[in-house]
């Protein structure tokens, strides 16, 4: 799938498939979470449009302060930031990460076919 078809598909993304997506970030090993945050919070903060200036980014922002990123919790707000501000980093981050986080890329791959 072209990057850009999936950067618009994020962006298009209904309450449903953003639940799934939480679904499956939280089936990810803490490893794996402790991991990824740094880098995914690194791709939200690179944010160059006003994608992170709603609830979304509050929530980041507070988990940050707390320093709460690398949980669960952390980890679906970080994707989900993460994916409406550059998906093709994400994808980027997420393939060349250990195998759970790969899988973690085929299936949001498969949500946002659907």
């Amino acid at each position: 799938m072209e990057m850009l078809k999936i950067q618009e598909k994020v962006m298009a993304l209904t309450d449903e498939q953003v639940k799934e997506v939480y679904s499956l970030a939280s089936k990810v090993s803490m490893d794996t979470i402790e991991d990824l945050a740094p880098g995914l919070l690194k791709i939200c903060l690179t944010a160059e449009k006003g994608e992170l200036k709603n609830e979304l980014g509050r929530v980041i922002f507070h988990l940050q302060k707390n320093e709460r990123l690398s949980t669960r919790i952390g980890l679906e707000k970080l994707l989900d930031g993460a994916l409406r501000v550059n998906a093709e980093k994400v994808f980027k981050l997420l393939e060349s990460s250990e195998p759970d986080a790969q899988g973690l890329a085929k299936d949001i791959k498969g949500v946002l076919k659907e």
